[in-house]
């Protein structure tokens, strides 16, 4: 049955089911697609046995296998092995090589968000191994997803037949894949076990933890398939899987779309992509001194903290021969700021050791519990990130940063209930919290209660241009002023239209 006879049939109601499918999927089927989206019902609906689009769109609604299969009808998957090979090699050669200078002791992530039957992650893969040979198993992890349940399984079979060759040369087709038939190719192991895959919605901001914490994300080819709205909404949520100092490649066509003030656009051999500035941790010098941990002066620049393990600051004690450390003040709050700045350039593990050492000396030391909450809810440890601010808030109801990083890890957990509850408690101690604002602003946005949004984000704009950082920025934080006021305006303006 043709497109235009299911539409002649069932009257042309087709808006229900483009309405699911947008909600849903993101998928628009505007300027001439309608008639794909069509032929592709009608097909489903031959298949299942349903007479009208109304009894379909039924069907869909309750039945995400359905869905599923549908959307495995409307997704085109063209692609092939290194298209666009001036991008991949920016990212081997370039981008990676900038990330692993920072010598990070972890395996670099990278992301093919939208990956199709495979063939980008895979590229990339094929490029690491000749680069770095058996290391890169060591050194990197690539990860494919896709909406497509379908692709996604062609993309863990490895099977390709001629077509998915367009770019590629011979040499390469024999170093990296095996004949398995007639025309066909299979991606030699070597090569996919740097690979993962994983069928994911991009329009469901709550991502796998294979995504999180990526180095480099590849979005290339897929947002043409999304309206406006969908396309800032998914580039926004791909921008936070980002590692501070990581880099989100788009197509060549789609580089001007998504400068929304979410990344910087950057400039690397000629070509564009968009960057996430190195982690910036910021702090407030509390009222109470109780709240600022030992009473001491900070550290000298360049002052090198004495070791925990030092004679250094070792008073004698009575008892023949025996000694008992009496923590020096001075030196647990050096210790502290070695853990910040060690933040600050974006590393994790060592910071977190320090901020031990410190907590065992004064367990209730306020901004070094706060800076530990902060690392761990970057890290995706949520729970012992949320244990810890749960004891901040009982021994301090008035701790602003306990109820502030409470609201976040509240919102990475999908409980927006919790979260705006945690966000009113921050306002309630500092109406002038501009992040508590933002994200209050956020969470009232995605409820349709448009009018409170609209006021929160305007309160928080206007705090950010009046330069009131400090108040909001009571625990360490990924800031950058300007995105975040670009943001807000964004919103705004998305709020009346």
């Amino acid at each position: 049955m043709t497109g235009e006879a299911v539409q002649n049939r069932d009257g042309g109601e087709l808006g229900p089911l483009k309405e699911l499918i947008l909600r849903t999927c993101g998928f628009t089927f505007e300027q001439g697609r309608e008639r794909s989206l069509a032929e592709g019902v009608a097909a489903r609906m031959a298949e299942r046995g349903v007479d009208s689009h109304s009894a379909y769109h039924a069907l869909v609604a309750r039945d995400r296998e359905e869905l599923n299969a549908l959307v495995e009808l409307l997704t085109v998957n063209e692609t092939y092995f290194f298209r666009e090979p001036d991008h991949l090699n920016l990212v081997a050669g370039l981008l990676l090589g900038e990330i692993m200078a920072a010598g990070e002791a972890r395996p670099v992530k990278i992301l093919s968000a939208g990956c199709s039957t495979g063939e980008e992650a895979y590229s990339i893969a094929m490029m690491l191994r000749e680069r770095w040979g058996a290391e890169s198993e060591r050194l990197f992890t690539v990860t494919g997803v896709d909406i497509d349940s379908g692709a996604v399984a062609a993309a863990l079979r490895g099977v390709y037949g001629r077509g998915s060759f367009r770019g590629t040369g011979a040499e390469q087709l024999q170093r990296h894949f095996d004949p398995v038939g007639q025309g066909e190719y299979r991606v030699r192991e070597e090569i996919r076990k740097l690979v993962r895959f994983e069928v994911v919605n991009l329009l469901n901001p709550f991502y796998p933890q294979a995504m999180q914490l990526s180095d480099v994300i590849l979005y290339r080819n897929v947002s043409i398939y999304f309206p406006q709205e969908v396309q800032r909404r998914i580039f926004s949520n791909l921008a936070g899987l980002l590692n501070g100092g990581g880099y989100l490649v788009v197509g060549a066509t789609e580089t001007i779309h998504h400068d929304i003030g979410v990344l910087s656009l950057v400039q690397r051999n000629a070509l564009f992509c968009y960057r996430k500035e190195p982690l910036q941790f910021r702090f407030v010098e509390r009222r109470e001194a109780r709240r600022n941990g030992p009473p001491v002066t900070r550290s000298a620049p360049g002052a090198v903290p004495r070791s925990p393990h030092s004679r250094e600051g070792v008073r004698p004690q009575p008892g023949e021969g025996k000694q008992k450390a009496a923590w020096d003040p001075g030196e647990t709050k050096a210790l502290f700021d070695t853990a910040l700045e060690l933040a600050c350039q974006g590393k994790a593990d060592e910071p977190l050791e320090l901020l031990e050492t410190v907590l065992s000396r004064h367990p209730g030391f306020a901004k070094a519990l706060t800076l530990k909450a902060s690392l761990l809810v970057n890290a995706q440890h949520l729970e012992e990130a949320a244990g810890l601010c749960q004891g901040l808030v009982a021994r301090d109801p008035l701790c602003l940063e306990g109820y502030l990083m409470l609201g976040v890890i509240a919102r990475h957990l999908g409980d927006e209930e919790e979260g705006l509850k945690r966000f009113r408690e921050a306002l309630y101690l500092a109406p002038g919290c501009w992040l508590a604002q933002f994200y209050s602003a956020e969470i009232l946005a995605g409820r349709k209660d448009l009018k409170r949004a609209r006021s929160g984000y305007e309160t928080a704009l206007r705090l950010l241009e009046k330069g009131e950082f400090r108040e909001g920025a009571l625990f360490p934080l990924s800031f950058n002023a300007g995105q975040f006021q670009a943001i807000c305006r964004h919103k705004l303006s998305q709020l009346k239209e």
